[in-house]
């Protein structure tokens, strides 16, 4: 029993450096640069910019399709994947405006004369580097978050679903498809060069996350090759 309670503690400490990492790095990085990568918070600025969809604000648009994704997750992928899902969200949620309050302009100053370096008047070489970097970040982030039976109830949640459906379908490029199709209804609103900085964001945020995910896969067979064929 003090195991068991141990290995969920171990779980949620996971999940929530998940959910905290991710939202560190959109303070820090993302938003800043005003970057979009297919997930929640973009689905959400696009909504509120879209024919029909414009009535609700931004803040609005996240509250529902949050509430959408926690259903899905709650119908598709199990109670114990639902309620790591709901703390992660809480982490996401508050990391968010926790580290919006308390990141020193210093950092911040910092992040911006480094990205900055470079002649390249469209994506400075400062830039490139911080945006490669935090992608990664982002896709381990989500790694922590997935490979604890969570999700940091973003379009990882759709996913995860599909994977279920069929094992044959990798996590990392669902996920990286589903936020192209996001990208893509944003190209008339936000631009051609927003958007394609943004392709470029998730897919190396996808490659990290397939990375972790297929390091993960392949550290799991080697236990249950050294347990022996008889261990369930």
């Amino acid at each position: 029993m003090e195991a068991s309670k141990e290995l969920d503690i171990k779980r949620y400490i996971l999940i929530g450096c998940g959910g905290l990492l991710i939202n560190l790095m959109y303070v820090l990085v993302t938003v800043p640069y005003g970057i979009i990568n297919g997930g929640v918070t973009s689905m959400s600025m696009i909504l509120s910019r879209l024919p029909g969809t414009s009535l609700l604000s931004v803040g609005a648009w996240v509250a529902i399709v949050t509430g959408i994704l926690l259903l899905l997750c709650g119908l598709f992928l199990g109670k114990e994947n639902f309620l790591g899902s709901i703390f992660s969200c809480i982490c996401c949620v508050g990391g968010f405006n926790l580290f919006t309050l308390i990141v020193p302009r210093g950092v911040a100053d910092f992040i911006q004369e480094f990205g900055a370096i470079g002649a390249n008047p469209v994506v400075p070489a400062g830039t490139l580097i911080e945006l490669v970097i935090c992608a990664i970040f982002v896709g381990y982030g989500y790694y922590l978050c997935i490979n604890n039976n969570a999700t940091a109830v973003g379009m990882d949640t759709i996913a995860l679903i599909l994977h279920k459906k069929n094992e044959k379908i990798p996590v990392a490029w669902a996920m990286y498809t589903i936020n192209i199709i996001v990208l893509l209804l944003g190209l008339a609103t936000y631009g051609l060069i927003c958007v394609l900085m943004g392709i470029a964001f998730a897919g190396v945020q996808a490659a990290s996350l397939n990375f972790f995910l297929r390091r993960a896969d392949r550290a799991k067979a080697g236990d249950r090759a050294k347990a022996g064929p008889n261990t369930i």
